[in-house]
């Protein structure tokens, strides 16, 4: 879980309670449509659309102390603001990873009393 600012969700559980859990799925649902979006935009050299939904992402991630995940979006972010997709394609992939591994953190964090 090294990936994750543990002070900071510990801060968001004390605020939220037990709706922190619902903020995290939420988080989880509407990631995984929007990396589609990301994808696509890529395709189309849509620099619009991937600088606003990375950025967008970015932020959701930062709010769940995923720093990682964060700074993965940052640098789409920075891509589209750019218009730099040469090799993009990779880092698309890199970031999907670091989500998946923060998903896989944050749902261990869950578990966790």
């Amino acid at each position: 879980m090294d990936a994750l600012d543990l002070s900071l969700l510990d801060e968001l559980r004390e605020f939220m309670e037990s709706d922190v859990h619902i903020l995290i799925h939420e988080f989880e649902a509407d990631t995984r449509e929007r990396l589609g979006f990301l994808a696509q935009a890529i395709d189309d050299h849509d620099t619009e659309t991937l600088r606003s939904v990375a950025h967008s992402l970015k932020g959701g991630a930062a709010t769940l102390g995923a720093v990682s995940l964060s700074q993965q979006f940052r640098g789409l972010e920075l891509r589209g603001r750019d218009a730099s997709f040469s090799g993009i394609e990779q880092d698309l992939s890199n970031t999907v990873r670091s989500f998946e591994e923060a998903m896989a953190s944050l749902n261990k964090w869950l578990a966790q009393p």
